[in-house]
């Protein structure tokens, strides 16, 4: 979406907005172009609010207030350049705009402006600052602000029950982001033809945000989206409505004739003014997933110090506790350890009061317990690292809580439509009193599923405990959905009664893919951004073709004569055992002008397969069809272990964080053995100095054995130095490797 226009042009451009007037009437609605000072931008910004017929003369009427952001090349006073959509009044999309739409409804709807760049910048087209993240201006942090300021200023019902969110394009991305992130401020959420990703976040470390993957922040909104039949962004909205549907609780689409526009905006913002009429309930137990390192939700507060791209997780948080983890990639990337993360809790407690903290890592399935004190509040302060936390939060004489720890497919290798697909489902007591006689039920949520053993039973589970798998199975009768949800209903002897839902990925029953190559470190030329290739090696291995222990494999489907990498999922246990799940991105942007990318999955094999081991995977990738549009390929892939491990470690990352403790992620097919940092100073290259970093939860170490290596850097001459690290495994295969980058030490 790049053009180039002449200054000739932004000279006469902004002539036109010196001179426009501020204020101007339609249809009896009344639209005022106001600005406010921004603490989080530190600037005046803009947008234009259109109030309804007879705001000024009823003054203490209020009124509900639906936000609209604008998409690419478009401004709060409307299109810059590319009049791809016109939606505000008179007779822009054939009269269903925003301003005839107020002159009917008693709302206010205020249209913010999402330009990135200050007055002393070349003028850019591209706005909220998202693919690439080029600035601090953050976006969704601003928003709350602007809501404050529009409450503040205009006659509004300001409460999240008469709040929404919409926009068209980038714009309808970025409402699903805020109106995600913020559940708290709004009730309902819109998108008119939205790109489906984009990178965002903090800009030294931005995440790859696809929304595809952020359906559990919505369980208290009623959801949105509108597309046209010709849009060229509508096969990524066809690979939503694959999952979205399964596991949401109020997601609605429509597809209107026509192409990327505000597709049938009246009838959105009838949905937004009956959701006002009858809002959502705010939850009784709720997730969250957040790319800030620091965020609120609900009035939790997150703080963590994380420097690198990832997500906070929070998961079934009510009174009782909730889960935590932070990951590098959703859903199931690799596990930030090293991450440090303090929550708050609303204030729902007893004040001053003593609360018993069980914690369970799920990860290494070792417990603890500690005793806290809430404050003036009744809030309470809990500190955890990145690792999947399971938390109960307990006074002394308190019942059982039983929750859901895990749940795993029994008879495959993953859930297959048609099949009858055994589950087990694993059960744990965060509480402070022993469970016993435990009963549960099982209930499809998702339609077309049948639930064939729907009770199971388990004797008991002591404190912090974890219970062995207890049986249910299922048959799935349409192919359609890529995902499912159940509800799981608990009982106890006692009847204590707990109620927990859960999702799960589900295929199609497809045949295996013969035609394939497996890339260990070979040299192959591939599919780059869906219509150009690349010739590099691709994976890390002895490159002989085969697959062999201790490799970062890349899986390649040979289609129409070229390669394409693959997106895999697996349940075996000897994939990503020792290591983490790698997945990389490649951009389809010059394809498709969307923002999103193709996802192909790194697996490591870990070094104690056994000889002739056979490993079974989902396969699936992106595949153009007529530009811009495109399908998803999929079927089976299986592949034979042979062989030794002769690969050396991974070197996943480095940092040094501000108090002079380095930090390095390996990964690897066994254990390794020893890891030293080199540090060389860049202003006099010869001065430099080693240290053996330690895995041992000790000298800096934030964890044992979670694959991050850590030491306390004595005190150097302040400056900036290169990094080299050597790193041996348990089969003496070594990396001697210098990390991109400089690092400061003090």
């Amino acid at each position: 979406m790049t053009k180039s226009y002449s200054r000739a042009f932004y000279f006469v451009f902004f002539l036109s907005l010196l001179f426009a007037g501020k204020t101007k009437a339609a249809d009896s609605v009344t639209i005022i172009d106001a600005r406010h000072y921004s603490n989080v931008f530190g600037e005046i910004r803009n947008y234009r609010v259109f109030l309804p017929p007879g705001y000024k003369a009823s003054a203490d009427k209020k009124y509900p207030v639906i936000y609209f952001m604008h998409g690419w090349s478009q401004r709060y006073f409307g299109s810059a350049l590319n009049r791809y959509s016109e939606y505000e009044q008179g007779d822009d999309n054939n009269g269903d705009n925003i301003a005839n739409f107020v002159s009917r409804n008693e709302v206010i709807v205020v249209k913010s402006d999402g330009y990135n760049r200050s007055g002393d910048e070349e003028y850019y087209l591209r706005p909220y600052n998202v693919t690439p993240v080029e600035t601090y201006r953050q976006f969704p942090i601003y928003f709350p602000e602007l809501v404050n300021h529009i409450d503040a200023t205009y006659r509004t019902r300001a409460n999240r029950e008469s709040r929404a969110i919409s926009g068209l394009s980038m714009g309808g991305f970025m409402a699903f982001v805020i109106g995600g992130k913020y559940p708290h401020l709004f009730s309902a959420v819109g998108n008119f033809c939205g790109s489906p990703e984009f990178t965002l976040g903090p800009r030294d470390f931005p995440f790859e945000y696809r929304h595809l993957d952020m359906y559990k922040n919505y369980g208290a909104q009623r959801v949105i989206l509108h597309y046209g039949d010709k849009d060229f962004i509508r096969s990524y909205h066809e690979d939503l409505n694959k999952v979205w549907p399964q596991v949401m609780n109020d997601y609605t689409f429509k597809i209107y004739p026509g192409e990327h526009s505000t597709s049938g905006m009246g009838d959105m913002f009838d949905f937004f003014m009956k959701t006002f009429k009858n809002p959502p309930s705010r939850p009784l137990q709720w997730d969250h997933i957040d790319v800030y390192p620091e965020f609120s939700v609900w009035d939790y507060l997150v703080k963590t110090d994380r420097s690198t791209s990832g997500a906070t997780m929070l998961e079934k948080v009510d009174k009782s506790g909730f889960r935590c983890s932070v990951r590098e990639f959703l859903p199931d990337g690799r596990l930030l350890t090293d991450v440090s993360v303090r929550l708050i809790t609303a204030p729902i407690y007893e004040k001053n009061q003593s609360y018993i903290i069980n914690d369970i890592d799920l990860r290494t399935q070792k417990a603890s317990q500690r005793t806290i004190l809430s404050d003036e509040q009744g809030r309470l302060s809990v500190t955890l690292d990145g690792s999947l936390h399971e938390i109960g939060i307990n006074k002394k004489s308190d019942k059982p809580n039983l929750s859901l720890s895990a749940v795993v497919v029994d008879n495959m290798g993953w859930a297959v439509h048609g099949e009858e697909i055994n589950i087990a489902v694993k059960l744990i007591n965060k509480g402070q009193s022993p469970a016993k006689n435990i009963k549960a039920r099982l209930t499809a949520v998702s339609p077309h599923i049948s639930v064939i053993k729907a009770e199971s039973a388990l004797a008991g589970i002591g404190v912090n405990e974890t219970a062995p798998g207890i049986p249910f199975s299922f048959r799935s009768g349409a192919d359609s959905a890529q995902m499912v949800k159940f509800k799981l209903t608990i009982q106890d002897g006692s009847r204590n009664e707990w109620t927990q839902f859960f999702e799960m990925p589900i295929r199609k029953a497809l045949p295996e893919i013969k035609d394939i190559e497996i890339a260990d470190g070979r040299v192959f030329t591939v599919v780059r951004g869906a219509n150009n290739t690349e010739t590099a090696v691709i994976g890390r291995g002895n490159g002989d073709g085969i697959a062999n222990p201790g490799e970062s494999i890349v899986i390649l489907v040979k289609d129409q004569g070229k390669y394409w990498r693959t997106n895999l999922m697996t349940a075996d246990a000897y994939v990503n055992a020792n290591g983490a799940p790698v997945r990389k991105s490649d951009d389809w942007g010059s394809f498709d002008n969307v923002g999103a990318s193709a996802k192909y999955s790194v697996p490591l094999l870990s070094s104690d397969i056994p000889e002739g081991h056979k490993i079974d995977f989902f396969a699936e990738r992106l595949f153009p069809d007529k530009m811009p549009l495109h399908s998803v390929k999929q079927g089976r892939v299986s592949i034979t272990v042979t062989g030794k491990d002769q690969t050396p470690p991974v070197i996943a990352g480095a940092r040094v964080s501000g108090d002079n403790i380095i930090h390095v992620s390996l990964y690897d097919g066994s254990a390794i053995q020893s890891v030293t940092a080199t540090f060389i100073f860049i202003e006099r290259g010869h001065h430099s100095f080693s240290l053996t970093l330690k895995d041992d939860g000790s000298d800096g170490d934030d964890m044992a054995g979670d694959q991050v290596f850590s030491k306390i850097v004595p005190g150097q001459q302040f400056g900036f130095y290169r990094l080299v690290i050597e790193a041996t495994d348990a089969y003496g295969n070594k990396v001697l490797e210098e990390v991109p980058g400089r690092f400061l030490l003090r």
